[in-house]
């Protein structure tokens, strides 16, 4: 069967038989060399294009990293911020309901008939006011309060 191939490939010609360089006039050698020569000319500067487009990415992606790099360090900063504010707000929240349960036993004291109860009342409450305050975080946000129980005597 290899044979049958072989024998068929024979048969089939060229339409233009192919000369080498010695047997070739000198018309058609240079132009099939100009051709060649072309080709070449085009492959290198495909290469040499896609080489300065693969420099230009290359760059992109060294600028995208570090507006990435960029942008992870502020949320970071955002989100410590964030956590600081939360907790001055949890803090704060805390304390003033401690303030206002100071108040209302202000008044529930006010109200006794008894007078000494009153007043072991209004100075225990007075020094738990004192221990609210000093418990309050340097640098933290300072509520005074100028109503109420809290004023000296």
């Amino acid at each position: 069967m290899s044979d049958a191939t072989s024998d068929a490939k024979s048969d089939f010609k060229p339409i233009a038989p192919r000369q080498t360089d010695e047997a070739a006039p000198t018309s058609v050698a240079p132009a099939s060399i100009n051709v060649i020569d072309f080709r070449r000319y085009r492959l290198a500067r495909l290469i040499r294009e896609a080489s300065v487009q693969q420099g230009e990415l290359a760059r992109m992606m060294r600028a995208s990293a570090d507006e990435r790099t960029q942008l992870a360090q502020a949320l970071q900063g955002a989100q410590r911020h964030l956590a600081t504010i939360a907790d001055s707000y949890s803090h704060l929240l805390t304390r003033l309901a401690r303030e206002k349960d100071f108040r209302t036993a202000c008044q529930e004291a006010a109200e006794l008939d008894d007078l000494d109860e009153m007043i072991r009342r209004r100075d225990a409450l007075a020094s738990e006011l004192l221990d609210i305050r000093r418990a309050a975080r340097p640098g933290g946000p300072c509520l005074g309060l100028a109503a109420g129980c809290d004023r000296p005597s």
